[in-house]
């Protein structure tokens, strides 16, 4: 996927974030559209950056890292912990929701911030 690709399918997932997040009970589906929506903000921030990006999350942490970027690399990372325990856990509570949230905001402004 190109930057522009990597940044259309962003907004497109954060707009279905945004229609299930006033909503209560969708807290893992909300974390795992946060979680693909910031991997898609990461890629395209990345590439208009360095020229290349990760297409999967493995390794994700270390590449942002090895490029200077260790806030987004250590967000990406809370954001990575907390789907795993709502996915594979159920482990969360109501301020789940608004930390992902808060995350998102901060991957999708140093995104668009290059």
């Amino acid at each position: 996927m190109n930057a522009e690709s990597h940044l259309l399918k962003a907004n497109e997932i954060q707009k279905s974030i945004n229609l299930l997040k006033s909503n209560e009970g969708h807290t893992s589906a909300i974390v795992e559209l946060v979680y693909g929506c910031s991997m898609h903000f990461i890629s395209y921030g990345c590439e208009m950056r360095f020229g290349t990006h990760k297409d999967i999350h493995t390794g994700l942490q270390r590449f942002l890292r090895e490029n200077g970027e260790d806030e987004i690399a250590i967000a990406f990372g809370r954001l990575d912990t907390i789907r795993h325990g709502r996915w594979y856990g159920g482990k969360g509570n109501g301020k789940t929701v608004s930390e992902v949230l808060k995350i998102l905001n901060q991957i999708s402004r140093w995104a668009n911030e290059y």
